[in-house]
């Protein structure tokens, strides 16, 4: 990417989708602003970040995705302050999330009503912002998700204005079912990439029958098909929440990563590349959400759309190597 051809505009080459049935059309491409917080993927300077984002917006990105647990309500902040501007910010879709209550004490999950309306209006209030596009439930647990009243908060405060759709982040199978069986959520954000491909068959099909928004979050796999780190690799112990990864499930990890590779031509496609449009090569996927930190993440990522690269034949291969090696069910993420 980097700087753009005389006359052209970034916003009417990018690529959009709806976002399920909220209405929204999302770059297929958002901005996942995770480690923007600072005390999960490494140290991060304000300014550098800020920079990201408003590079990220200048290049047609429209969906920012944070919560407001990252980095205790930073990330939230660069982004408001990115947005403040009414002429930005009625173009963009803010999500964010709610449910680790690090308010009262120690952290702790929370979803009741009272909470979720006192963590959203300081969510309001980071963002810059009288309303949230899409506010969503923040890794439920299944006993949450069998309480059939959980969204009705969500719903009275799309009443009231102050958000105007409702989600849910899931990790597993099982949240996946819950979400599905209460009815309430327009979107569902769930780990989806080339180490792991569950959703693909458990998720995907569901969700396209009852027209839920997929943003798939983790598109890296947290960095490991970055292709930067080795079974050795240590990450910093306060600030990468990498660092408490069990070690068998990093170097099972590293050999996935391997086994990827040799599936597609990676002199031609880049690793880091190859993994963002293997996730956005499903169309039943309407945003994928890398983490960035950087303007040169932002750049890198536009590649994977602007530029695909991977045949038809790599994508098959990858889908194949992933189904029939048994590599690929063990250590597997499951909380």
């Amino acid at each position: 990417m980097g700087s753009d051809p005389p006359g052209s505009d970034p916003w009417n080459e990018m690529q959009f989708r709806p976002l399920g049935k909220t209405g929204k059309q999302v770059s297929i491409l958002g901005f996942g602003s995770w480690a923007l917080g600072g005390n999960s993927y490494g140290p991060t300077d304000d300014q550098t970040s800020l920079q990201a984002l408003s590079h990220a917006y200048e290049q047609g990105i429209n969906f920012f995705d944070t919560a407001d647990i990252y980095g205790f309500g930073k990330s939230e902040k660069l982004i408001g302050e990115t947005f403040k501007e009414s002429s930005k910010r009625l173009k963009v879709c803010l999500a964010t999330k709610v449910g680790w209550d690090f308010y009262h004490g120690a952290v702790k999950k929370n979803f009741s009503e009272d909470y979720i309306r006192e963590a959203c209006g300081e969510s309001l209030k980071r963002l810059k912002t009288d309303y949230i596009d899409l506010y969503q439930l923040h890794n439920p647990n299944p006993n949450h998700l069998e309480n059939e009243r959980l969204f009705d908060v969500f719903a009275k405060l799309k009443q009231e204005g102050k958000i105007l759709h409702f989600g849910t982040s899931i990790h597993t199978e099982r949240d996946a079912k819950g979400v599905l069986k209460n009815g309430g959520s327009e979107t569902i954000q769930v780990v989806y990439n080339l180490i792991d491909q569950r959703p693909a068959d458990y998720l995907f099909p569901e969700t396209e029958k009852a027209n839920i928004g997929i943003i798939v979050r983790e598109p890296l796999a947290c960095g490991m098909l970055s292709g930067k780190y080795h079974k050795e690799t240590v990450f910093h112990p306060k600030l990468d929440h990498r660092n408490r990864w069990p070690r068998e499930r990093f170097a099972k990890d590293i050999e996935k990563v391997e086994r990827i590779q040799n599936a597609f031509n990676s002199q031609r496609t880049p690793l880091v590349k190859a993994a963002i449009e293997f996730a956005l090569f499903d169309t039943r996927v309407s945003v994928v959400i890398p983490g960035m930190k950087t303007k040169r993440h932002v750049d890198d990522h536009l590649r994977a759309v602007n530029e695909p690269s991977l045949t038809q034949k790599e994508l098959a291969d990858i889908r194949s190597l992933y189904q029939e090696e048994t590599l690929f069910h063990q250590n597997q993420y499951t909380n």
